[in-house]
């Protein structure tokens, strides 16, 4: 009995041995093949945008200066250089600006005369309205025309009564009867020949009052296009004479172009020595500097006056701006709009910057949405498949030896995005602790355990 008694114990001894030794080794296999894991919660919130891009200082105001075409030019400013106020941009050689001058004159003698034309041409022209003699006309063949009925009606009243008489009496002149019947009858004949005129007549005047109607018309569409042509043509004439005065005001200098305001030169495509064929310009910028920061097209929208940036000089230095104004330009190539639309916006430059050492930069702006999430998670712990999007979740599952975590998958359905969470709907609870990251791939229904 005690030898059984003995045995029993050795044997639950060595049971306990196994267990520990098994429990040793399961866990040791755990660490070595079960993925480690980093979870959170989900939780309410908003999500936050960063947008960023690349910019320069630039100056406040630019202006461009053309040139005119067949002067040749001394001497110009070089790209970059600083010009001050009443100093000199461009110098000509004099006598190709007398040329000019003389050319301009011309041109401006010219457009004045084709003014003074179309204002000749913009008079409505004499002429006798067609209504009026047709009227005329038809109102002479309605007298006339009443006039015959009065005689047809006395004829063949006279006609009428003779005949009565002549039934009566048979003494009666049948030649006379024959007479008045005749009589009445060209009267009648001529009534209706005058009431053919007369149709004819009306018909005429009816065609000469749209005639009229018409002319009238086109007069004033005539007169319409000859302001527009004289509108025109003085805009043409301010403008030449404009460019006349500065021409003058450059032979005055001395052929120079003189800077009106300090500035600098930004770019310069004008050679010394040439003579210009007018497309050469000199871009000048003033007024002092701001920033000027590129927006992607895709953030046009989210980019607004009022936001706050972070704006990074390449040649260091960090400073915090509030954006001004935001505008788009259009582009031209060859000569044709391009559907490609650049978005800017714009800032002061803070006042300890110097804008001459310092040109590109880099900016950051954050931006939180306007809604607020019930649900929102890292983008890390968001998955997707061709079931559509999901998380995987910590599930606690007993097993002989113990209990073990599990990957367990929950269907999401993504609202929103940012840079780094994402907002979604979906089942889980406040409670559930959500995979966030693993040292291995897992999928759902693969044992995990918390990183430690």
């Amino acid at each position: 009995m005690r030898r059984d008694r003995s045995l029993a114990v050795k044997m639950f001894c060595g049971f306990l041995v196994v267990m520990a030794v098994c429990t040793i080794l399961s866990r040791a296999a755990a660490s070595v093949l079960v993925a480690q894991v980093e979870v959170k919660k989900p939780g309410r919130g908003k999500l936050s945008y960063i947008y960023e891009g690349t910019g320069n200082i630039v100056p406040k105001k630019e202006e461009n200066i053309f040139l005119w075409e067949g002067q040749q030019v001394e001497w110009t400013a070089r790209q970059g250089s600083k010009v001050e106020k009443g100093k000199c941009l461009v110098r000509f050689r004099k006598e190709y600006l007398d040329k000019e001058i003389e050319k301009k004159q011309s041109e401006l003698k010219q457009l004045e005369y084709q003014v003074k034309e179309q204002q000749i041409a913009s008079k409505t022209p004499a002429r006798v309205s067609a209504a009026e003699s047709a009227y005329s006309l038809l109102q002479d063949l309605k007298k006339k025309l009443e006039k015959a009925r009065n005689r047809e009606k006395r004829a063949k009243s006279i006609w009428k009564s003779y005949g009565e008489e002549w039934e009566k009496e048979e003494e009666a002149d049948s030649l006379k009867r024959q007479t008045l019947k005749e009589e009445y009858l060209a009267a009648k004949a001529e009534t209706e020949a005058l009431e053919q005129e007369k149709s004819q007549a009306q018909a005429a005047y009816n065609l000469a009052k749209k005639e009229d109607a018409a002319q009238e018309k086109n007069n004033a569409n005539a007169k319409d296009a000859a302001q527009m042509n004289i509108q025109a043509q003085k805009e043409q004439v301010n403008m030449v004479q404009k460019e006349l005065k500065a021409l003058r005001e450059y032979k005055k200098a001395g052929g120079k172009i003189l800077a009106e305001k300090d500035c600098m030169v930004l770019e310069n495509s004008i050679q010394t020595g040439t003579v210009t064929t007018g497309t050469e310009y000199i871009s000048l910028g003033m007024g002092g500097w701001k920033l000027k920061g590129e927006i992607a097209a895709e953030n046009r929208d989210k980019i607004t006056a009022g936001n706050e940036a972070e704006v990074q000089f390449d040649t260091g230095g960090k400073v915090s701006i509030k954006i001004e104004n935001v505008e788009y330009l259009e582009r031209e190539v060859e000569g044709e709009l391009d559907e490609r639309v650049s978005y800017f916006w714009y800032a002061p430059l803070p006042g300890d910057i110097n804008a001459e050492e310092t040109g590109a930069f880099t900016w950051k702006s954050e931006k939180d949405s306007v809604n607020e999430y019930e649900q929102t998670m890292p983008l890390s712990a968001l998955r997707e498949d061709i079931s559509g999007a999901y998380c995987l979740v910590i599930s606690e599952k007993e097993q002989m030896l113990g209990t073990v975590m599990v990957a367990k998958r929950v269907p999401v359905t993504v609202v929103e995005k940012d840079g780094m969470n994402a907002a979604v709907t979906s089942e889980l609870k406040k409670t559930d602790r959500i995979i966030v990251s693993s040292e291995k791939f897992i999928s759902g229904g693969d044992r995990v355990r918390l990183k430690e």
